[in-house]
Formats: C-alpha cells, structure tokens, sequence
C-alpha cells in the first residue's frame, strides 16, 4: 500500500524532504511507519537544541509528536497502534513554539 507522510516545521530537515511517498506492507501501524522513519530516515526520538532536548517518542509513546492520519488526530483513532490504509496521508507536527 502507498502512504503519504508529510512533515512539518524542522521535521522537514531531519527527514530530508516536506513529502514522503511510502510503499508498507498490509496493516502497517502508525507504530510500523514511525520506525521505518526512524531506521530509513534518521528521525530522531529526541531533538537535541542550545538548552537540552525535546522528546518525540519514548518507546511506544508519542510525547512531542502529533500525528494526524488525512487530518484527524491518532488521539481519536487506536493512537500508535492506528492502522494504515492504502492512500493514507499521514501528517507530523513536532510541539511549536512562538509567541
């Protein structure tokens, strides 16, 4: 199946590009998606800056990391444990900050 990934902010630059196209294997998990990200990818689990560092993801949580699947929170799904469909668009949003 083909799964779009698209990352936001300065994800864009630890995956190399602001749109991803995917081919995963049948009922492939936002859990699945993250660690091929992280082993094919280099998508870190922690982002490390100037005063210390943010965690993304620790083991089989999301902490800094919002996931929506074609616009709708994993928080309203099976969270990490959402399957995939084939056409899936999957967006990233580490935390922002501004003021």
């Amino acid at each position: 199946m083909k799964v779009v990934v698209k990352a936001y902010l300065f994800l864009q630059e630890t995956l190399g590009n602001e749109e991803i196209t995917l081919e995963l294997p049948e009922n492939t998990s936002v859990r699945g998606l993250l660690q091929i990200l992280e082993r094919n990818y280099g998508m870190p689990q922690k982002l490390y800056y100037a005063g210390g560092y943010l965690t993304l993801l620790e083991e089989d949580r999301l902490i800094g990391l919002n996931v929506l699947i074609n616009g709708r929170s994993i928080k309203q799904l099976d969270d990490i444990n959402t399957l995939l469909a084939n056409g899936s668009i999957v967006s990233l949003f580490p935390p922002a900050a501004g003021g």
